[in-house]
């Protein structure tokens, strides 16, 4: 019988990261099924938020399958404009024109194609699970529909095109886990950990500049409530003192929402979004 113990390389990590938490130091301690839910998931189970969620949006993705249509020219299982539409995709010119609000949310449960599917399901298993950790189902459930609806609002007020935003939900729970860590972390380690945020905002960025990825806004604005939200949520683990501090970030997400509503219904005119060819 082996003893669990945390990896050396793990051992400047924050404590609270790995309270309750097995993580075996050698995968051949144990199978390897056990040693990557360890490493990736270790608060994933068939009745977490993350199983739910994960299963709503594979069922509607299978439901979409037998009632939409695809555009073969592309991707495989690429839904076509008019499925996609009918399915909840949201658009600047839909929520402004049209007034349908609930497009900021429904856009953050379906997928383009099969490869979208794929990619998110599995980064949301493994981020949304580690943030389970620390604060109950139904305030995940909040917490993740908050910075989605957020990267969904910051994506209309600077483009046209429609849009399907589970990877603002994703990366707003990664921001929620900086924000944890920061919270939760001595002085120096809160220094280390925000330039490391620093340097993946700054990477985040490049990679949407040179692919011209246009989700890069609605990612940043979801990223940025995560981390605000991280700073001021008290968890199981911390009970949260800086009152001052939690009025202040607060405020800070009131006027981020307000402010781009307000420049989106003010300024904004936006087109039809161009069809996918």
């Amino acid at each position: 019988m082996y003893r669990a113990r945390r990896h050396p390389d793990l051992d400047n990590m924050p404590e609270f990261l790995f309270e309750n938490t097995l993580i075996l130091s050698d995968p051949r301690e144990e199978n390897c099924y056990s040693t990557i839910k360890d490493y990736c998931c270790p608060n994933f189970t068939l009745m977490s938020f993350t199983a739910i969620v994960s299963l709503i949006q594979l069922s509607l993705f299978i439901v979409m399958c037998f009632f939409g249509d695809f555009n073969l020219q592309n991707t495989i299982l690429q839904f076509s404009d008019e499925t996609l539409d009918s399915f909840g995709r949201c658009s600047a010119y839909n929520v402004k024109y049209q007034l349908e609000f609930y497009r900021l949310l429904t856009c953050l449960f379906i997928f383009n194609n099969v490869k979208d599917l794929c990619g998110e399901l599995l980064l949301q298993v493994i981020v949304v699970s580690m943030a389970e950790k620390f604060i109950d189902k139904k305030t995940t459930l909040c917490l993740y529909l908050l910075t989605g609806v957020a990267g969904s609002i910051t994506f209309i007020v600077f483009y046209d095109q429609s849009i399907q935003g589970n990877s603002f939900c994703v990366f707003g729970m990664v921001g929620l886990m900086f924000g944890f860590i920061i919270q939760n972390a001595q002085q120096d380690e809160a220094r280390q950990v925000i330039m490391q945020v620093t340097m993946f905002i700054f990477i985040i960025g490049l990679i949407g500049f040179f692919y011209k990825n246009s989700l890069i806004f609605g990612i940043y604005g979801s990223f940025l409530i995560g981390i605000i939200i991280g700073l001021i949520q008290p968890t199981q683990n911390r009970i949260f003192q800086r009152t001052k501090l939690k009025f202040v970030g607060l405020g800070v997400i009131f006027m981020y929402f307000t402010g781009f509503i307000y420049i989106f219904f003010s300024f904004r005119i936006p087109s039809r979004p161009i069809q996918q060819q």
